[in-house]
């Protein structure tokens, strides 16, 4: 979306709630963990997407696959 803004052309961006996730799910400390649970809890997350959003980075592979087992408890939980 672009908008004018004091005589200047703005570009807005609002990315998917999944694509902000991956970043959370890299690290996956405690508090990563309460935000996607959170996150999840008032809005499910397309879950699948994520892990695809996961496989499309460049993610070290143990730490990827910690992040899709962690959204695949997520699943397990709904």
């Amino acid at each position: 979306m672009q908008t004018e803004v004091a005589g200047r052309t703005v570009t807005g961006v609002a990315p998917a709630p999944e694509d902000l996730v991956v970043s959370k799910l890299a690290r996956l400390d405690e508090r990563d963990k309460r935000f996607v649970g959170a996150i999840h809890e008032r809005r499910p997350l397309d879950l699948t997407l994520l892990e695809r959003r996961i496989r499309e980075t460049d993610l070290d592979p143990a730490v990827a696959e910690r992040a899709i087992a962690y959204i695949r408890g997520l699943q397990s939980e709904g």
